[in-house]
């Protein structure tokens, strides 16, 4: 993939297909689903219908029953979203490698990513996401349980740590050494919350320290407009765009802030008449 590689970072409540495939065709050259349990997704992996998806048929509809699921309808991924990574998050690591083999076998994306960096209350207050900022041990199994289940690439989206901005410099070379492909970085400690302003330089910091030039650093953090990526990038392999995605899909595409207003609102109506057909497909 070449660079600068242009991610939609997840968004829960944000990122579902619609919005996917809208940033997709703006520019987007990777994509990445809202987080999902992996707990669910281990106790869903374990059901009949599920193992066996071609031979559990709901008769009703003809549809197979595990694609009613509401934990595989936040899997699902449209052909057009292509490379797309499911992203997953929870704290076990034989279920994230129960949830991970699962994923290759059936729905077969580009890669997985674990998420270790959401700072949301109901998350860490399970001791998932950024917890594992504070638990890096088992940060660390859990990637090793996911690299040993699967094939396919493996990523963490973190932040610069708990408290410390230093702490990343050791916690990604580690999630490196136990099989991770890519590190997705957001430039804010969980302590920060989104307050203030994120600091890149830790970020640049970890991709200096990681030797191997197959291993790809992604920043993330306080992406407002297409220019902030090209001043971000400096030693990165791309970046990651959350907030700065949610009603301004154009921020992918280098071409859009060069069009006459005009041209703009016409692009916008248009875009939001599309949005609105792929949310109701």
């Amino acid at each position: 993939m070449e660079k600068p590689i242009l991610l939609l970072a997840p968004m829960a409540g944000y990122t579902d297909s619609a919005f996917r495939i809208i940033c997709k065709r703006q520019g987007a050259a990777l994509l990445m689903t809202e987080l999902i349990s992996a707990d669910a997704i281990s106790h869903f992996a374990g059901k009949s219908e599920c193992r066996n998806p071609n031979v559990e048929i709901n008769s009703k509809s003809h549809v197979p029953k595990f694609k009613t699921n509401p934990t595989y309808k936040l899997m699902e991924f449209q052909k057009e979203e292509m490379p797309i990574i499911v992203q997953l998050f929870g704290k076990h690591p034989e279920k994230f490698s129960v949830a991970a083999k699962w994923i290759e076998e059936n729905l077969k994306p580009a890669g997985i990513d674990i998420n270790m960096g959401c700072p949301a209350r109901k998350v860490v207050g399970s001791d998932h996401g950024a917890t594992l900022l504070r638990d890096q041990n088992r940060g660390v199994e859990v990637i090793k349980a996911v690299r040993a289940a699967t094939k396919l690439s493996l990523s963490v989206k973190t932040r610069l740590g708990w408290e410390s901005d230093d702490e990343i410099l050791e916690f990604g070379p580690k999630l490196i050494a136990a099989g991770a492909d890519a590190l997705i970085i957001h430039g804010r400690t969980y302590c920060d919350g989104f307050s203030g302003n994120a600091r890149w330089e830790n970020i640049y910091a970890v991709k200096s320290k990681i030797q191997s030039s197959n291993v790809k650093v992604i920043g993330n953090g306080d992406i407002k407009k297409y220019d902030d990526i090209i001043k971000s990038m400096k030693n990165l392999d791309g970046v990651a765009i959350g907030r700065g995605a949610i009603g301004n899909p154009f921020i992918f595409n280098p071409d859009f802030e060069k069009l006459p207003a005009a041209e703009k609102l016409v692009l916008k109506k248009e875009t939001i008449i599309k949005h609105a057909k792929l949310a109701f497909e």
